[in-house]
């Protein structure tokens, strides 16, 4: 059976989504065509896109096997009249992985075989072996045919409608795939206790705000803010670096009198202060609540 990939609801035929429960099983269908679109040069959101399944999915299977992480350069469609849609090198990776032949895959996508070997060596697709190659049933011909025709205008690749936040899909030094975002029609990034804790680490590792910014996809003065509103205490300028030490950062903060505290008043809000320091964190006293708060008990 053939996977469609973006979340439209078809009648007929059923289709198993491609990014479903079986996705963290070991090894994934998908690995092989993963790893080819890695060693091609392809980035994380064209990966993305390609394979429907989410950028932290993404990740997770990338550290899982061990590969390189892909580079995180904007996804770069063409636009051109015979451009291929996505949703169709979706099933091109499903028609190469279950060893139809090149020239059924011709047919049914309406493309020359030059342009179908073109488009999986560009996508680094594992080699197969000929003795496994067949012809597909006609059933399975008419499925494919008839699910792309279903899908038409009304397929929104996966890539458009969960990517819309993303900046950035990093793995932080514990080994945890971090989700870096921002507020949906605005240009804001979303702070989480998970990226206040991996710049906090990054400042504490002496790496310079604008390295921080750099490899975190946020912009400098956005990094300086926050620092400053989880009490990160500032830094020496001649101490700062171009890159992320973990180690350094680790014994910076034994020998400080700081230690990481959660808020008082925001829950889930971490911040740094001195030992039997402030309670309350920065970002709380500036917040709305904190303010109707504290006129409630003048």
């Amino acid at each position: 059976m053939f996977l469609t990939h973006a979340p439209v609801a078809v009648s007929a035929p059923q289709i198993t989504p491609l990014a479903g429960g079986a996705i963290s099983q070991t090894p994934w269908r998908y690995d092989g065509a993963l790893a080819g679109m890695i060693g091609k040069g392809l980035g994380l959101q064209a990966i993305s896109a390609y394979l429907g399944a989410a950028p932290a999915i993404i990740m997770g299977r990338v550290v899982e096997l061990g590969l390189a992480t892909p580079h995180d350069e904007p996804f770069r469609r063409m636009k051109h009249a015979k451009a291929w849609p996505v949703s169709d090198f979706r099933r091109l990776i499903d028609c190469w992985l279950d060893n139809w032949k090149a020239s059924s895959a011709s047919k049914i996508f309406g493309r020359s075989l030059s342009s179908i070997y073109g488009q999986v060596r560009r996508l680094g697709l594992p080699r197969r072996s000929r003795r496994d190659l067949h012809q597909p049933t006609p059933e399975a011909f008419d499925q494919l045919q008839r699910a792309r025709g279903a899908l038409g205008a009304l397929c929104r690749d996966l890539f458009d409608t969960v990517d819309k936040s993303l900046v950035k899909v990093i793995t932080r030094a514990s080994g945890e795939i971090l989700r870096i975002e921002r507020k949906l029609n605005r240009d804001e990034v979303r702070w989480t206790t998970a990226l206040d804790l991996e710049i906090s680490d990054r400042a504490w590792s002496c790496q310079h705000h604008k390295a921080i910014a750099r490899d975190l996809g946020i912009s400098p003065r956005a990094i300086c803010t926050r620092l400053s509103a989880l009490g990160v205490p500032p830094r020496d300028r001649k101490e700062l670096v171009d890159f992320y030490d973990p180690a350094i950062g680790q014994e910076r903060i034994r020998k400080s009198r700081y230690k990481m505290r959660q808020c008082s008043f925001l829950k889930n809000q971490i911040f740094w202060s001195a030992h039997f320091g402030e309670t309350t964190s920065k970002v709380a006293k500036r917040s709305k609540a904190y303010h109707e708060a504290f006129r409630a008990i003048l």
